[in-house]
């Protein structure tokens, strides 16, 4: 569950083609306070991800092509600033 609320902006930075959907990396500043977890669940733009790989500057997550076609994820272009929230504990 979200609040709906920003807790901060990332950066989209590419979603590479995978066979059911793509790979998305996200590069942010949102694990600096406290850490990211594995199997963690961010809102990018109010798209519900789960953190797949935890990078120094960011994540990866997979985004299904149900997702990339019904929700803004699908025309963003790489560098596009996205809103970022974590799930509620």
């Amino acid at each position: 569950m979200f609040t709906g609320l920003v807790a901060t902006i990332g950066a989209w930075k590419r979603a590479s083609a995978l066979r059911r959907g793509s790979r998305a990396m996200v590069q942010t500043s949102l694990g600096l306070h406290e850490p990211l977890v594995l199997g963690e669940s961010i809102a990018v733009d109010g798209v519900c991800l789960t953190v797949d790989r935890i990078l120094d500057d960011g994540f990866e997550a997979d985004v299904s092509a149900e997702s990339l076609a019904r929700t803004t994820l699908g025309q963003l272009k790489s560098g596009a600033r996205v809103h970022l929230e974590r799930a509620v504990p």
